[in-house]
């Protein structure tokens, strides 16, 4: 019962969260001062003043940031950029996307997903919740775009409790709504 009210209060703040992505109007809660740019210069976002941000040269993941310890949990975003087959739409991509997670995450379930435009990008968006080996239900945002034969998947995740959904969720489509392929622009 816990669990299904969690989830039920948890989509309050999705359906607020998604509104304000889909919009790409995601309404100022608190200043983001961190522009990072990462090494290629493939893109850029910006982040609050008190998140740890780790940009990696190499690999798939090219930005790691964690903000600030809560109850012993932080929320996190990450930029996963790999080679695409083929040039694609940010749908295909995360379609193509989609039939991994099924496979990976435990008891991945879908709560919303749709096409979308960030900062004039075209981009796709899915909401969903998983749970980790040890039991803790995660949630997470993931926004896809692509560049050419590029993806592009910004992931945001925090603990599946309507506390973190409302804080974590708006302050992530704040931080999305800053990403822009190709660095600052």
């Amino acid at each position: 019962m816990r669990r299904n009210l969690i989830r039920v209060s948890g989509l309050a703040a999705l359906a607020c969260a998604a509104a304000g992505l889909a919009a790409a109007q995601v309404s100022a809660q608190a200043p983001l001062p961190q522009s990072v740019t990462d090494s290629h210069k493939r893109f850029s976002m910006s982040f609050p003043a008190d998140w740890q941000i780790v940009t990696k040269p190499e690999g798939m993941i090219a930005l790691l940031a964690a903000g600030p310890a809560q109850a012993g949990y932080r929320p996190t975003i990450n930029v996963v950029v790999e080679p695409l087959s083929q040039t694609m739409s940010p749908e295909a991509y995360a379609t193509a996307a989609n039939r991994l997670a099924k496979v990976t995450f435990h008891n991945y379930t879908v709560v919303q997903e749709a096409g979308v435009t960030v900062a004039g990008q075209p981009a796709y968006y899915r909401y969903f919740t998983w749970e980790t080996n040890t039991g803790v239900t995660l949630y997470q945002l993931q926004v896809y775009f692509t560049n050419g034969p590029t993806g592009f998947v910004v992931t945001g995740s925090t603990r599946n409790d309507s506390a973190r959904l409302r804080e974590d969720t708006t302050l992530f489509t704040q931080i999305i709504g800053t990403f822009r392929l190709g660095g600052p622009g």
